[in-house]
């Protein structure tokens, strides 16, 4: 898929974007911190803890961006992917459509050769454009899923 400048100048910007988000999520929600995520995509939630059995400390509101696959070396979009809610892509469709509207290939391909790296390209311009509060990678059977959070809070106050 061809790089092009327009690409690049959206990655960068997207980038320094996620990067504040990103670290004003670890300094007041301390992620990084939690050993153990869930995500459930009937409440569409992310919800961190200090492990299993223990009560949740942070819930994220989530939309799913995508994901990368190591068999295939390959990056899905959530909209295509049949495995997600479609109520857990909608916002990416909006992220599709800024790609039809800038003839950008990336945000349109529904399926294209990647590596975790694009992925997190992709979900960094996806908070840019939907101006997400951040984002967050899980890992999956030979991949990681990727998504970005509408909202968060503690869940019960801070700990």
């Amino acid at each position: 898929m061809e790089i092009t400048e327009k690409f690049v100048e959206l990655v960068t910007r997207a980038h320094e974007y996620l990067t504040g988000r990103q670290e004003v999520l670890r300094t007041e929600f301390r992620l990084g911190e939690w050993a153990r995520w869930d995500w459930d995509q009937d409440t569409g939630q992310l919800v961190f803890s200090n492990g299993a059995g223990q009560p949740p400390q942070v819930v994220a509101d989530i939309q799913f961006v995508g994901t990368t696959s190591d068999e295939t070396g390959t990056w899905l979009w959530a909209w295509e992917n049949p495995h997600i809610e479609p109520a857990l892509a909608r916002d990416v469709i909006e992220v599709r459509r800024f790609g039809e509207a800038h003839g950008i290939a990336q945000l349109t391909t529904p399926k294209w050769p990647a590596d975790p790296a694009d992925g997190w390209e992709m979900t960094s311009i996806s908070a840019y454009v939907l101006q997400a509060r951040g984002a967050y990678r899980t890992p999956r059977d030979g991949g990681f899923t990727y998504m970005i959070f509408t909202a968060v809070r503690w869940a019960e106050g801070p700990c």
